[in-house]
C-alpha cells in the first residue's frame, strides 16, 4: 500500500487559525506510540487530557490493545471510553461490560478459527510468536511484529485475505481480525449509538501507525493528525493524516493539546 506522494503532510501549527478548534467536541486517538512516551503515560499527558475534558472535548481512545487491557484503562484514564482490538469492542467509561461492535458467531468457534489461521501463518513464518495478551482478546488474534519486513507483512496480509480475514499491524503487534473490523467505522458506530450529538465534522482523529490508517481517511474524518513517528510509515499507508506534529509519541499529542487549549483560551 502506498500513499499519494503528491499529497503533502502539513505541519500542525498551520492548522491553528482554523475554526475547527472552536467547534471541536471529540478527539479519537490511538494509544501506543500516540499517547505514550516510551510505552508510558506521562503526567503532562494526563493533565492535558483533564484540561481538554474541562473544555467539553471528549477523549475516545481507539487502540489495538486487548479487551483485557482496555477494560481497566477505560475506567482509570480521564476519557469518555475506549475502543479495543482495532474496532472490535467498546468500553464506556464507568461500565465494565464490553459492547461488541463486530459481527461474530459463537465466541469459542471464532477463537478456534483465528487460532487455525495463526497456525497456518506460523507454518510459513516459523519465527512469529503469539502475543502475551492474546488470552485477553475476544475478537482478534495477535502476534508480535518483531523483525518482520514490510514485504513479509504484505505477504501475511495477502494470506489472511485469502483465508477470509483482515490484517493490520502497529509498532507493537500484528492483528488477524474480521474483514470489516477497523478503527474509523467503529468510532462512527460508537458516536451514532452513544454520542449522537457529536459528528465527525466536530472531531479530530489522531494516530501513529498503519493500524490507524482508517482514522486518516477523509471519508470518515475530515481532519486527522499524525504524531511525528507516523513519518516512518508514510509509504505503507493507504491514507495519510492531514497534519503532522513536530514531536513524536505522547509529546506530539501534547503539542496538539497545547494548540487546542491555547485557541480555546
Amino acid at each position: 500500500m502506498h500513499i499519494n506522494s503528491a499529497q503533502k503532510l502539513l505541519p500542525l501549527p498551520e492548522f491553528l487559525p482554523s475554526q475547527h478548534w472552536q467547534n471541536l467536541r471529540l478527539i479519537a486517538t490511538d494509544m501506543d506510540g500516540t499517547l505514550t512516551v516510551g510505552g508510558k503515560f506521562t503526567n503532562k499527558l494526563l493533565k492535558n487530557l483533564e484540561d481538554l475534558g474541562a473544555l467539553g472535548i471528549e477523549i475516545l481512545v481507539v487502540t489495538g490493545r486487548s479487551a483485557g487491557w482496555v477494560s481497566g484503562l477505560s475506567n482509570l484514564m480521564p476519557v469518555v471510553g475506549a475502543i479495543a482490538e482495532n474496532g472490535g469492542l467498546f468500553y464506556l467509561s464507568g461500565n465494565d461490560t464490553p459492547i461488541i461492535l463486530t459481527s461474530m458467531e459463537n465466541q469459542g468457534n471464532h477463537r478456534q478459527k483465528l487460532a487455525g489461521t495463526f497456525a497456518q501463518l506460523k507454518a510459513k513464518f516459523p519465527r512469529i510468536q503469539e502475543s502475551a495478551d492474546n488470552c485477553f482478546r475476544i475478537t482478534d488474534w495477535t502476534f508480535d511484529v518483531a523483525d518482520l519486513t514490510t514485504e513479509e507483512l504484505g505477504t501475511i496480509d495477502n494470506l489472511c485475505q485469502q483465508m477470509g480475514w483482515g490484517f493490520t499491524y502497529s509498532s507493537v503487534q500484528c492483528h488477524i481480525k474480521p474483514l470489516e473490523q477497523d478503527k474509523a467505522p467503529a468510532v462512527l458506530q460508537v458516536l451514532g449509538e452513544h454520542f449522537p450529538h457529536i459528528s465527525p465534522q466536530n472531531a479530530i482523529a489522531v494516530g501513529d501507525s498503519p493500524n490507524d490508517a482508517s482514522l486518516f481517511d477523509t471519508s470518515y474524518f475530515p481532519i486527522s493528525v499524525g504524531v511525528a513517528n507516523i513519518l516512518k510509515y508514510t509509504h505503507q499507508l493507504p491514507h495519510q493524516p492531514t497534519y503532522v506534529t513536530s514531536a513524536a509519541e505522547g509529546e506530539g499529542f501534547c503539542e496538539l493539546a497545547a494548540l487546542i487549549l491555547q485557541a480555546r483560551g
